[in-house]
């Protein structure tokens, strides 16, 4: 109804009422009066019925039938009396006068001492009992004697009357059309009210609605007069004088406009020479940008050119062995290179943003090996200055999404690098986890924070943070370096990458930075591999870093480990004595520790107890390290540099308790790191080709240590002369050459190469801007590198284009997943178990001799170093006869030495051979480990001083 107009609402309100009422009151009185009709005849049909009976005693009783006949004629002359008939008291007729009836009356009905009425559509039959009445004088004077009469109880007989129901049904009729005429009637004349009160209501409204109409149209000479009462008068002068006013308004509008005119021509004639100074300024500002872009590239060239040669050169000088003083002014001037390059790559970086140059990648990576190889290369960093640096990566973070990985892993770093830098003690936190995501979990988005224990920001300094070449205050770029430009650059990649970044912070209480990640899942990429080789195992762990130790311990327990913490050294062998007491021993013994710690007298005992005196595997997490000689590390079974990387602790953890390594899925993956290189068994010739001399012989130098033969020049004309004379196999060109640039000379080289498969020529230059490289690619280079370079980037290049790959037995491998291929360890002893060794038990057996029983137990011990193999070798051949003979002679020696788990085992397998049974294979292990682990305690122990303390306690005490 809100939407119905006036004339429909006026019409609604004045009909509905009225026709209901109409309804109502027609309906009453039509069915009052249809009711009366039927009652009427009702009542005639009793009344004919029981007058009949009474007249009808005399015939009825002397079975007069011709009296009873009369009776029914002159009744059936009676208006809707159809017929009568008269039944005796045997429920016989006696008579039937007129049609005859509709519906047989039975038996049961003519039982009733009353008056009985059955209606039907058409007729209504009325059936009265009659009575004999006692005739004699007395006996009808007194009414209780006329009451108890048998006559007065008993009828002799029924008088039934058949009513029509044709009159009855003709005014019922009658009465209905009369007040359907009556309804209609009134309904006609309430709707011709309701149309005349809606006509003189709306119609006025129209009026004015019109007049508006032809306002708005711009007929400011409308005037409206509706004579509809004093309420629109009101509405017409009203609107009568609004036009008037509209009117006289136009008319100074319009004088308005025409001097506003004038001035806006004025106007157009100094925009238009403003625009055409406009357009001056533009193409200024462009030529200023591509000066810009143009001194940029200049710039990198120039610096990088240099630093190319202080930082292959300063690498080359720390590979030679030279006074640790001046190794220490070496990494200096190579960490300072390495801020000064970053420094370029920040405001080259900057510049591209800016330029609107910037181009992401979209691509499916692992987030997880992002950010674990952040905190991998930052961790010395943070170690150096004694800090905690952990990464949280909740469960329902995916681990493969869309993006790119590189830009991902820069804001990552600028964050995590800030934190460490203003941060002195305490720790620094990265968490990833997952904020929203869609229905069908394709779309997410992730959150980043990088929390801190450092100095904190006052709200000032929040509010100019992300400020181009601004930090906290003056003195932060005096103590710690920087440009300011990092939290700059990663706001604006963040908002690239369809993400937020902010922070929260306290003056003093350290800082939160965040930023989120709007990605997508990746749903093609491989899944992880599964690492289900851990479930149900049992690890003790005890961590002095409580955020450390919630990152581990997350891991630990989605593999499905049981994770039982220890509250410190004792706490923890005390767990592990208990669970080997109860044969439910711990299968490895995880210990992280700090930097101060690394030399306890207390660690260092508590892994001695472990590994020797319980045979419980052992695994060390220890800061980044760059010296493992005299550290606890030499001492326990497994060791992993925090911050701890999924990958290394599952194949870690996996060593240790199996005894062998993981299966890895990616091993091949691992050996052959580009199925397209070309394999060569030949060292390849190289020509470096470079107009800088430094950087020539330092490109020349890398190459001479990694064995390769490789020859320079110093112009594209001596490139072509050398190239004419020799079959290079690879080229390194650099590209900003006086007289020939590299492009033409790389031009030229491949119009002189006849070889079905081109010489490869890679790209050397200090641009760094990110067209460069797709630009090169375009050119015909095959490679592009950008300057410095360094030795790692030659061999991968190296073996990229020639197959060729250098190993420098010198150097170090780096540790990686699969070096734990390289070790056996034996697991961890589950059950309860004897001493390995007593030394009071064999001064015992020795007859209180201690310097008998070192004799004896030191014979035993070359005798088990010889019995080991060859106990090993007689089970792989299965020689029974042999091994016991072994068996037996070991088994006697045991018996004055006091070894007393190897003496049980010797002894159960010596009785398992003789006896046959089932269980000689897995004794003969047992025993092997028996003599592994006497021959580790005697190794790890100092067993002769043990003797001849107990030999000088003796001597004392007689």
């Amino acid at each position: 109804m809100r939407r119905w107009g006036i004339r429909k609402k006026v019409i609604f309100v004045t009909l509905v009422p009225t026709i209901l009422t109409t309804l109502i009151l027609g309906v009453f009185f039509t069915q009052s009066w249809v009711g009366n009709i039927e009652q009427l005849l009702h009542d005639r049909g009793e009344s004919l019925s029981r007058q009949l009976a009474a007249a009808s005693e005399y015939g009825m009783f002397t079975g007069n039938r011709s009296l009873l006949n009369n009776l029914s004629n002159a009744l059936l002359e009676e208006q809707d009396v159809r017929s009568i008939t008269f039944f005796n008291a045997r429920g016989e007729r006696l008579i039937h006068t007129g049609p005859s009836l509709s519906d047989e009356i039975g038996e049961e009905n003519l039982t009733s001492n009353k008056t009985l009425t059955l209606p039907n559509e058409s007729n209504s039959i009325f059936i009265a009992p009659v009575f004999l009445q006692d005739l004699m004088v007395d006996s009808m004077l007194e009414m209780e004697s006329r009451r108890t009469a048998p006559s007065a109880v008993e009828p002799i007989g029924w008088a039934v009357v058949e009513m029509s129901h044709v009159r009855t049904d003709k005014e019922r009729y009658k009465a209905l059309l009369i007040s359907l005429l009556l309804i209609l009637g009134g309904i006609a004349m309430n709707v011709l009210i309701a149309l005349r009160m809606s006509r003189n209501v709306t119609d006025p409204i129209f009026e004015l609605n019109n007049a508006v109409a032809k306002l708005k149209e711009g007929r400011l000479d409308t005037r409206v007069h509706t004579n509809a009462g004093p309420e629109f008068e009101q509405l017409e002068s009203g609107l009568n004088a609004m036009a008037q006013e509209l009117s006289e308004a136009q008319a100074e509008m319009q004088q308005n406009i025409d001097q506003a005119t004038e001035d806006l021509r004025e106007t157009l004639e100094t925009i238009e020479i403003q625009n055409i100074e406009l357009d001056l300024a533009r193409k200024e500002a462009l030529e200023a940008s591509r000066i810009k872009s143009e001194f940029l590239a200049n710039m990198s060239h120039e610096i990088r050119t240099p630093l190319n040669g202080i930082i292959g050169f300063t690498e080359l000088l720390l590979k030679t062995p030279v006074p640790q003083q001046q190794r220490d002014h070496l990494n200096t001037i190579r960490k300072s290179s390495e801020i000064l390059l970053t420094i370029i790559n920040d405001i080259l970086d900057f510049s591209k943003i800016e330029a609107g140059k910037l181009i992401l990648d979209r691509v499916p990576f692992a987030l997880r090996d992002t950010i674990e190889d952040v905190m991998v290369m930052l961790a010395p960093a943070a170690h150096g200055k004694n800090l905690d640096l952990v990464p949280l990566i909740y469960s329902d973070v995916p681990d493969t999404i869309l993006g790119d990985p590189l830009r991902v892993k820069q804001v990552i770093t600028n964050l995590v690098n800030n934190a460490i830098k203003f941060t002195q003690t305490g720790e620094v936190v990265l968490r990833a986890s997952l904020e929203e995501e869609d229905a069908e979990g394709y779309r997410v988005v992730i959150r980043f924070s990088v929390s801190d224990s450092g100095v904190g920001l006052s709200r000032a300094q929040q509010k100019s943070l992300f400020n181009a070449f601004s930090q906290a205050d003056a003195s932060t770029a005096r103590q710690y370096g920087g440009t300011g430009l990092g939290l700059v650059i990663s706001k604006r990649l963040v908002e690239e990458m369809g993400g937020q970044i902010g922070l929260e912070s306290e003056l003093g209480k350290g800082s939160t930075f965040w930023f989120t990640l709007s990605t997508e899942v990746a749903r093609n990429a491989e899944p992880p591999a599964p690492r289900d080789g851990l479930q149900q195992e049992r690890v003790v762990y005890l961590e002095q870093q409580k955020t450390t130790a919630l990152s581990v311990i997350h891991m630990l327990r989605d593999w499905g480990m049981d994770v039982d913490e220890a509250k410190s050294p004792g706490d923890l062998l005390e767990k592990v004595e208990q669970a080997q007491y109860e044969n439910r021993g711990y299968a490895v013994a995880m210990v992280g520790v700090t930097r101060h710690l690394l030399h306890s007298s207390q660690y260092r005992d508590l892994f001695h107890t472990l590994e020797v005196e319980r045979d419980c595997r052992s695994l060390i997490l220890t800061p980044t390290l760059e010296d493992q000689e005299g550290h606890l590390t030499q001492l326990s079974s497994g060791h992993i540099a925090k911050p701890v990387c999924r990958d290394r602790l599952y194949d870690e953890l996996f060593m240790l308790i199996h005894g062998s390594p993981a299966a890895d899925p990616t091993l091949p993956a691992v050996q052959d790191t580009d199925a397209t290189a070309p394999r060569s068994s030949e060292t390849p010739r190289v020509l470096a080709v470079d107009d800088n001399e430094a950087n020539l012989k330092l490109v020349l130098t890398l190459l001479a240590d990694c064995k390769v033969q490789a020859e320079g020049a110093s112009s594209g004309f001596e490139a072509l002369s050398k190239a004419r004379q020799t079959r290079f196999d690879l080229v390194f060109m650099d590209l900003q050459m006086p007289g020939m640039d590299g492009l033409e000379t790389t031009e030229r080289l491949r119009h002189l190469d006849e070889r079905s498969q081109p010489m490869p020529v890679i790209a050397l230059t200090a641009h760094a801007l990110s067209e460069e490289k797709d630009r090169l690619l375009r050119q015909g280079f095959d490679g592009y590198l950008a300057k410095p370079v360094s030795s790692q980037q030659l061999l991968d290049t190296l073996y990229r284009h020639t197959g060729y790959r250098y190993q420098d037995a010198s150097r170090p491998e780096p540790t990686t997943r699969h070096d734990v291929r390289q070790r056996s360890i034996r697991p961890s002893s589950r059950e309860k178990q004897l001493p390995c060794v007593d030394v009071e038990e064999g001064i015992r057996l020795a007859a209180g001799k201690a310097d008998l029983a070192e004799e004896l137990f030191s014979m035993l011990l070359e005798q088990v170093a010889f019995d080991r193999e060859s106990i090993r070798k007689l089970l792989e051949r299965g020689d029974g006869q042999e091994l016991l003979e072994r068996v037996h002679k070991l088994h006697g020696a045991t018996r004055y030495c006091g070894v007393p788990e190897l003496r049980n085992i010797s002894e159960r397998l010596e009785t398992a051979i003789k006896r046959e049974t089932d269980d000689q294979d897995d004794l003969t292990h047992s025993l092997v480990s028996a003599m592994e682990r006497l021959l580790i305690w005697a190794e790890e122990t100092e067993w002769q001083a043990m003797f001849r303390q107990r030999q000088g306690e003796t001597l004392s005490d007689s």
